[in-house]
């Protein structure tokens, strides 16, 4: 299955006998079998055909709107069985000693991600300052068992967080690129862009596999409701920050995939990588998401892209009293 990124500005999405046909001023730059498309992330101006729209819905594709800065729009799709699953949903939701049981699990396994990326890093790179912070995250673990509402819990993830990024830029190895700290609307240096783009596309992702179960996005367990806010794929995506897109981030940076000359900083607009920069993100991007690897040591196999489809349904079937719901860290 593929997914298809529109990143030129005019670009149209056309369907053309069961064929969608990607066009630019009439030229065709991309053509593929309808029934091949999983996704269509929309990056840019650009319009997709009534036709193109009503052929993803009928196979139940999903297209994402969103900006190159790591701006989330929205998603189209058609969902499923949705009705009977959201009152499921809600009453769960109202539990709130089961909110934060939830809450304890997803932070349980972001707190030790985000540990094991650091340890990693000092241990290959002898640097012991970060291993320090790794210590340091690893004492707040215990305070999630010990905290009962979301409010403290939140506390405790802003600290992980505080001390994960404060050593995160000990991370960048390319002379040039320097990370003081996390900043977002809009990002303010390279590795701050690559990570807004980032954990944008993830969580497109996220709210996908979540419309395909039915459930309703924005009702979390960590996260408030907020307006439109996509709080429970918000949630989800805790679990995939460090495995996915700071690994990615920090590979493509200190192997120079992207360097300086790959952004565009403006002042009021932030930064963000150039036309050429991102359409060479989105390919290492999509062999994260796609590449296979074996969860655990006797696991089976599997990518990030169907992890997180599998640990939605898995999440779902805690929603309904089916299985427990035991999310697992990833080997960073």
């Amino acid at each position: 299955m593929t997914v298809l990124y529109l990143t030129r500005p005019g670009s149209e999405l056309r369907k053309q006998r069961g064929r969608l046909q990607v066009l630019l001023r009439g030229e065709v730059l991309a053509t593929l079998p309808i029934r091949e498309v999983e996704r269509v992330v929309v990056m840019t101006v650009a319009q997709i055909s009534a036709a193109a729209a009503i052929s993803l819905l009928k196979i139940n594709a999903s297209v994402l709107y969103c900006s190159a800065r790591g701006t989330y729009y929205g998603v189209l799709g058609r969902g499923s069985g949705q009705t009977e699953r959201w009152l499921g949903h809600v009453a769960r939701w109202q539990d709130m000693a089961y909110r934060v049981q939830m809450a304890k699990r997803i932070l349980q396994i972001k707190i030790r991600n985000q540990r094991s990326l650091l340890r990693r890093q000092a241990r290959n790179h002898k640097e012991p300052l970060m291993a320090a912070a790794a210590a340091q995250i690893g004492h707040l673990l215990p305070r999630l068992d010990e905290t009962a509402d979301l409010p403290r819990l939140m506390g405790v993830e802003g600290r992980a967080s505080a001390i994960y990024f404060g050593a995160f830029g000990r991370c960048i190895r390319q002379d040039g690129v320097v990370f003081t700290g996390r900043n977002r609307r809009p990002p303010r240096d390279p590795v701050n862009a690559l990570l807004s783009l980032g954990y944008m596309l993830v969580l497109g992702e996220v709210v996908a596999a979540l419309m395909a179960e039915g459930l309703h996005t924005g009702l979390g367990m960590l996260h408030e409701p907020a307006g439109e806010r996509p709080s429970l794929a918000l949630d989800l995506l805790e679990l995939y920050r460090q495995p996915i897109v700071d690994r990615l981030t920090l590979s493509l940076v200190n192997r120079a995939v992207l360097g300086s000359s790959d952004f565009d900083a403006q002042e009021q607009s932030g930064v963000r990588l150039t036309g050429e920069g991102l359409r060479r993100y989105l390919q290492y991007y999509e062999k994260a998401m796609t590449t296979p690897f074996h969860l655990g040591h006797n696991g089976s196999e599997t990518s990030f892209r169907m992890l997180i489809r599998q640990q939605v349904e898995a999440f779902r079937a805690d929603l309904e009293q089916r299985q427990e719901w035991c999310p697992q860290p990833l080997g960073l």
